[in-house]
């Protein structure tokens, strides 16, 4: 008599999610696996109306809406419940993405800040990826951050990260938060920008006319740059001391840019009270970090 061995079925493929970075000047797209691994990506400028450029996400997600399980937006600027509140480098205020994405779309919409999305990227799948604590910085502009524990992103009420907004110097330069001397004020691009501007005026590059002086041996060049980097680690210092991460991840496109100011802010992280158990590590995800940490958003969020 024959036997019939029935086999199981295989596994059904969990269906891709998309993740959008919405930064300063490009929209980075993706279509990511359960993994983590990119089965297709793109990227093209924003629009200069702003008018296009508040649609441009929407646009993107019209083309994945009968592929993609959900959708993620890692957007620059300030994020309440899905509407980006504000944004210096868009040029775009109170614009609700979620709303947008989600329109004819049945799946969950995710839209959170461009530097949490990398942080959680970098601690899932990048240099922070076998630590139970992370804290993810990212220098550029202004200075914002994300704390990973267990691999998930640590939101509080709704803003944590906002680590550029931490005071060093009640007397200090104001911030655009309302308050002065708040970190990124003093030690990220635009203070650099600031300090450069002062010793290069009429410059088209202040900052890269400071580090080509700085490299030349000019003292005062040399100094605005090492007082910069100290005002870097002393921050790193407050938040190691309070938060005692694993790992710390430092990108963003200060830290990109190899040469005298990335190095003397390494040094600077690596030269602290409280962070001499934390291991500091460069962003090993680049450019994908952002749309990669809005897929892994909207991944959980199919949870």
């Amino acid at each position: 008599m024959d036997i019939t061995v029935e086999q199981p079925l295989p596994a059904p493929l969990s269906p891709p999610v998309l993740g959008i970075d919405m930064g300063g000047t490009n929209l980075r797209h993706a279509l990511v696996d359960a993994a983590g691994g990119t089965v297709r990506s793109s990227s093209e400028p924003l629009p200069e109306d702003l008018g296009l450029r508040a649609h441009a996400p929407s646009r993107v997600a019209a083309r994945y809406r009968d592929t993609a399980a959900a959708i993620g937006l890692a957007v620059a600027g300030t994020v309440e419940d899905g509407v980006l509140v504000w944004s210096a480098n868009l040029g775009l205020h109170d614009v609700d993405f979620r709303a947008r994405l989600g329109e004819g779309f049945s799946g969950p919409v995710v839209v959170l800040n461009d530097a949490r999305a990398a942080g959680l990227a970098e601690a899932v799948l990048g240099a922070g990826r076998e630590a139970t604590s992370v804290l993810s910085i990212t220098v550029g502009t202004g200075i914002g951050g994300a704390l990973i524990l267990d691999g998930r992103l640590v939101e509080g009420t709704g803003q944590a990260g906002e680590i550029g907004h931490m005071v060093i110097d009640p007397s200090g330069p104001p911030c655009n938060c309302g308050r002065r001397g708040c970190w990124e004020q003093l030690a990220g691009g635009r203070a650099l920008a600031r300090a450069a501007a002062e010793l290069c005026p009429g410059e088209a590059d202040p900052v890269a006319c400071l580090v080509a002086r700085a490299e030349a041996g000019d003292g005062p060049a040399r100094a605005t740059i090492d007082h910069a980097a100290e005002l870097f680690g002393l921050g790193i210092d407050n938040l190691c001391a309070v938060l005692a991460p694993e790992v710390i991840i430092l990108g963003g496109g200060i830290m990109a840019r190899a040469g005298l100011v990335s190095d003397a802010y390494r040094t600077a992280a690596r030269s602290t009270i409280w962070g001499g158990r934390t291991l500091i590590r460069d962003s090993r995800l680049g450019d994908a970090a952002g749309h990669l940490g809005a897929a892994l958003a909207a991944r959980a969020a199919l949870a």
